[in-house]
């Protein structure tokens, strides 16, 4: 993104410290989704026009800690949508498979179709869409979501989601060469 756009027109932001590589490279903010004031500040002095909104508690993590998962997901997300909203901010938020549930039909699945999810984050991304959808149409919210499918990365651990698994036989074979 900052090649394309330019270092410093992106502002990344995490509730964790940068490293130094994230620092170096343009600019880095702490930012609280569940912090509304403190968000719209970020907004304000940034001049921030178009938000990737990636905050949210994961699958597995979301089992453990409902109401985290629900605070998270579903709050955090609502300060984000209200944000775009007032300040006039376009909004990307990716979905997940997870927002299908057992009942969805698994073969050649249409975009319309039953959303019955039985996980914390499945169900707080069916409300994410349904919301950012709604707030498109009685706002004129330039609202964007995609559901993405599992993925795994090289570089970094599981965290939470409903690909653990696969991540970690994906680590525990590049550091052992085997899994059992």
């Amino acid at each position: 993104c900052r090649a394309k756009f330019g270092q410093e027109n992106v502002v990344a932001s995490d509730i964790k410290k940068p490293t130094l590589e994230q620092r170096s490279t343009g600019p880095y903010v702490y930012a609280d989704v569940l912090n509304y004031r403190a968000l719209e500040q970020i907004v304000v002095d940034y001049g921030i026009d178009w938000v990737v909104h990636f905050s949210a508690i994961l699958s597995a993590a979301g089992e453990r800690n409902p109401s985290l998962g629900l605070n998270v997901n579903i709050n955090g997300f609502q300060n984000v949508l209200e944000l775009a909203k007032n300040h006039k901010l376009r909004l990307l938020s990716p979905s997940t498979m997870g927002a299908f549930g057992p009942t969805t039909p698994k073969d050649m699945t249409p975009d319309l179709t039953i959303m019955r999810p039985n996980t914390i984050y499945g169900i707080s991304k069916v409300h994410m869409e349904l919301l950012g959808e709604y707030y498109c149409e009685k706002f004129g919210v330039d609202f964007r979501s995609l559901r993405y499918p599992g993925i795994i990365s090289a570089d970094s651990p599981p965290g939470g989601g409903t690909t653990d698994y696969a991540v970690d036989i994906f680590h525990a074979a590049l550091k052992d060469n085997r899994y059992t």
